[in-house]
């Protein structure tokens, strides 16, 4: 009796909230994730390595990402990990050494407070037990954002702009890539390129979510 009254009282102050409509849910239920949204998650199913993504960029995930990324709402990095997680269930994940995040230019992540692609993958790293590589992958100059450049344009945006520190930790390494939104692929293919560069020798490229039909992007 004590315990169905301390969990009410729980619910009451800290409310669970599904991550997606944010709509209470009951505080027993996993993934804070509501039972109506997990149906309408248009979840990838049919890709292989290297290139993994867990749902598409649409209408039900896409401002759940945007509060993540803006809105301070960093405690979503877990439940978006725990996602990432299940989809490698399928997959050998011991064969990778590290995981290493799409990085942020350092004056943006300081305005900001954090990197939304780095939390997701420091809790991808303790779910999987594969040790993260940090700062070691830069951005070494600032950019336009992505989001507000065309479609076309960002693959010249971020072109030269990602650099390996320390060649010798990544030469002959597995590596998970990880980051938060694929849509032409241009920021985490051009990551790819320098830590091939730097001697990494698979290279898994996995985001939470993909841009799957093009009109998504403009939305």
């Amino acid at each position: 009796m004590f315990l169905k009254i301390f969990n009410k009282i729980l619910d009451f102050i800290y409310p669970n909230k599904c991550v997606f409509c944010e709509e209470i849910i009951p505080l027993n239920e996993d993934d804070s994730i509501c039972k109506y949204c997990y149906m309408n998650i248009d979840f990838i199913t049919d890709d292989k390595e290297p290139n993994l993504s867990v749902f598409c960029y649409d209408d039900v995930t896409r401002f759940s990402i945007l509060r993540l990324k803006y809105n301070n709402m960093r405690e979503y990095s877990k439940v978006f990990a725990k996602m990432m997680y299940n989809k490698l269930s399928k997959i050998d994940i011991k064969k990778y050494d590290y995981i290493i995040c799409v990085p942020m230019y350092f004056k943006k992540k300081k305005k900001r407070g954090y990197d939304q692609a780095e939390l997701i993958a420091e809790e991808l790293s303790k779910l999987c037990n594969i040790p993260i590589q940090k700062e070691n992958l830069i951005r070494n100059k600032n950019t336009l954002a992505q989001s507000k450049v065309s479609f076309d344009e960002r693959g010249i945006n971020v072109k030269g702009v990602f650099e390996v520190l320390n060649t010798g930790i990544i030469k002959d390494k597995n590596i998970l890539l990880i980051d938060d939104i694929y849509t032409t692929g241009s920021t985490i293919n051009n990551c790819g390129k320098v830590l091939r560069e730097a001697g990494a020798n698979n290279i898994c490229y996995f985001t939470l979510a993909k841009v799957v039909h093009k009109e998504d992007f403009y939305r």
